[in-house]
């Protein structure tokens, strides 16, 4: 459908006319949910059926057939974790509506307040951080295009509270069974957060690109899927753009077990991912992402989805 590309080219033009990078608290929003998006390198865009990645890629509920529910854990250092929600409802002609909630953050950390004296033993106050998000989305497919747009309300508690938003608009395009296509622009209304004190975080939009290439291997009993997924194109640096891509390898067998591998960044061997996923159940499937760091203990991912 021809037509929805005008609405995304304007969007991109709008938003490459306000682009001015601002670190915002909107940060959370970019870590990998979804173990088979984590596995292929974060390379969340192009993946299909991984509505854990529902923050990450609304596209997912533009090829949604069946009421879902997805639940995601990630394990990082130091007792910090992830750990969130998807529930996705298809709506026939009217496309599909999902919505998810997630947790990142630590708890039960030590906190000395100043000028306090060391406490012995146990006996110490603690505190917590979090980052909350509430996502409300729709999709819907036009034939060989793919439109779906997302709404995040952020929560984030440090030792003050701020609350903010985010909306995206992503779009896709099939070529044929092989080739597709995706681009995203998120914060494509510009975000915002304000904290207790009444200071206010501003982030301007973003923009990615991405594709998907299927080539069946039928004497190996599967498919072979490539990924990728751009870096931030309205704000990348001068020729670092590609090699701060992400992109990822995923081979699907016949026998309802996908093995996966990826770099977070391409130009950094150390950024691998690795990964695998089962399908036990016709209606059931699980997946598990491991990803090293160069400095911190390195993440491990589950997820596991459930269609109705």
């Amino acid at each position: 459908m021809p037509i929805l590309l005008i609405p995304t080219l304007i969007l991109l033009a709008f938003a490459h006319a306000n682009a001015e990078l601002v670190t915002g608290a909107n940060s959370s929003l970019e870590t990998p949910q979804g173990a088979r998006a984590a596995a292929v390198g974060a390379a969340a865009l192009p993946v299909q059926g991984d509505l854990s990645s529902l923050a990450q890629n609304p596209l997912q509920l533009s090829w949604l057939e069946k009421l879902s529910l997805a639940f995601a854990h990630v394990s990082y250092f130091e007792e910090t974790s992830y750990n969130g929600v998807v529930m996705a409802v298809p709506l026939k002609d009217a496309g599909a509506l999902g919505f998810a909630a997630s947790r990142f953050g630590a708890s039960d950390i030590p906190h000395i307040k100043e000028k306090e004296p060391l406490p012995e033993g146990d006996d110490y106050n603690t505190m917590n951080i979090s980052d909350w998000i509430f996502t409300s989305a729709w999709g819907k497919n036009f034939g060989k295009w793919n439109l779906a747009f997302a709404l995040h309300l952020l929560k984030r508690e440090l030792d003050q509270s701020g609350w903010g938003f985010r909306s995206d608009i992503a779009t896709g395009y099939e070529f044929s069974k092989k080739l597709m296509l995706a681009g995203i622009v998120k914060g494509w209304t510009s975000s915002a957060v304000k904290w207790e004190s009444g200071y206010f975080e501003y982030s301007s939009p973003e923009a990615y690109a991405a594709f998907k290439f299927r080539e069946p291997l039928p004497y190996f009993y599967g498919n072979l899927n490539l990924y990728w997924q751009s870096n931030g194109i309205l704000h990348s640096e001068s020729g670092n753009w590609f090699l701060a891509s992400s992109g990822g390898l995923e081979f699907e067998t016949n026998f309802s077990l996908a093995i996966r591998a990826g770099l977070v960044k391409i130009s950094d061997a150390s950024s691998l991912t690795l990964g695998a996923g089962i399908k036990p159940l016709s209606n059931l499937s699980a997946d598990y992402a491991f990803q090293m760091h160069n400095y911190l203990s390195n993440a491990h991912r589950i997820s596991i989805t459930a269609n109705f």
